[in-house]
């Protein structure tokens, strides 16, 4: 892995294990909220391995999991564009892209990720942009159907839109359940769970 990136992820990790302690002190709004380290290091492979280099991501939190997709990504020209509403979140993320010396493949986009795909999807539609390669969906839970159907058509036929937060916290589960089985219903999908970290579903466009 390139090495300012894994400097400052292993910084974030440190953190991580410090606000879930309670040894450090944050506003709600400032909790890091990202996927774990094993999560990390497999969607860091899996990039790698399908030559990833148009990512999307919904829910930028600090930009954990951005600079995984973004070690993935930096040797082959590729491109990140992550959505994130809250601003605090959106400034500490700029200053970790910065450190980890990624910031020029990053496009951070800040406000409601409903317009914003609005947005994008009018532009692949008008040439101005290409598909994704890969998505990443880890913002708000009551809403991953919609993100999902604003998502498939920007997304490559063999594309993957990644979901976080399947199984876990337990909290979501019912909401959770509702979504797979939403995605297991839409016919060009084909999907399934991944029992890793807090739970992820891989679901490639099939046509």
């Amino acid at each position: 892995m390139n090495e300012h990136i894994l400097t400052v992820i292993k910084k974030l990790e440190t953190r991580s294990k410090l606000e879930e302690s309670n040894q450090i002190k944050v506003n709600h709004d400032e909790r890091m909220l990202a996927i774990t380290e094993d999560t990390g290091q497999f969607y860091n492979l899996f990039l790698k391995a399908i030559k990833a280099k148009r990512i999307l991501e919904v829910g930028t939190s600090v930009g954990y999991s951005t600079l995984w997709f973004a070690d993935a990504v930096l040797d082959n020209g590729g491109v990140i564009t992550t959505i994130e509403q809250n601003p605090s979140k959106i400034s500490m993320s700029k200053a970790n892209f910065e450190e980890a010396r990624v910031e020029h493949i990053i496009e951070n986009v800040q406000g409601e990720a409903i317009k914003i795909l609005s947005q994008i999807s009018d532009n692949i539609k008008a040439e101005k942009e290409k598909q994704f390669d890969f998505a990443f969906l880890d913002a708000d839970k009551e809403l991953n159907s919609e993100y999902f159907d604003l998502i498939l058509p920007m997304i490559k036929v063999g594309g993957i839109i990644a979901t976080d937060n399947i199984l876990y916290p337990e909290k979501f589960r019912p909401m959770m359940e509702k979504f797979v089985n939403y995605v297991k219903k839409i016919p060009n999908v084909q999907t399934f769970t991944l029992d890793l970290g807090n739970g992820e579903q891989i679901s490639m466009r099939t046509c």
